[in-house]
């Protein structure tokens, strides 16, 4: 069952965990909840860990290059490794943690294995991700 979490509308760091029977803290009529972002949101503990797991398959210089690479289209790990200056070795270890992490999938046709974004939504993160200074 999914463990619910609830942002404080009186303190935006604070998240607490509810039981599924509880009634949502902040949902309704909270004093300053429509100045806090985010005030009587519910995060899910599962959909949280499931973002820090995507989070940190491409919290890696060499991950972060291949899937720029990807973004483009799919492709081989040799051709990854014309761009991405790693040993064919490290990146079929990075394709794998990225695989792992859902944000690539393969695909194999006859001898040759591709990759490719699983998601639109993974090359809108690589784009919000770059796009910060």
């Amino acid at each position: 069952m999914a463990r619910p979490l609830v942002v404080s509308a009186l303190d935006p760091g604070a998240v607490h965990v509810i039981a599924p029977d509880e009634p949502v803290p902040g949902a309704g009529q909270v004093p300053g909840a429509g100045q806090v972002p985010g005030a009587g949101q519910v995060i899910d503990l599962d959909d949280l860990s499931r973002a820090v797991t995507v989070l940190r398959g491409m919290a890696y210089e060499h991950r972060l290059h291949i899937l720029v690479v990807l973004r483009a289209g799919e492709a081989t790990p040799a051709t990854i490794g014309e761009v991405v200056p790693a040993h064919p070795t490290a990146i079929a270890h990075h394709l794998r943690h990225l695989a792992d992490a859902g944000l690539v999938r393969r695909s194999r046709r006859g001898r040759h294995v591709y990759y490719a974004l699983t998601t639109p939504a993974v090359g809108d993160l690589i784009d919000g991700v770059l796009a910060l200074r």
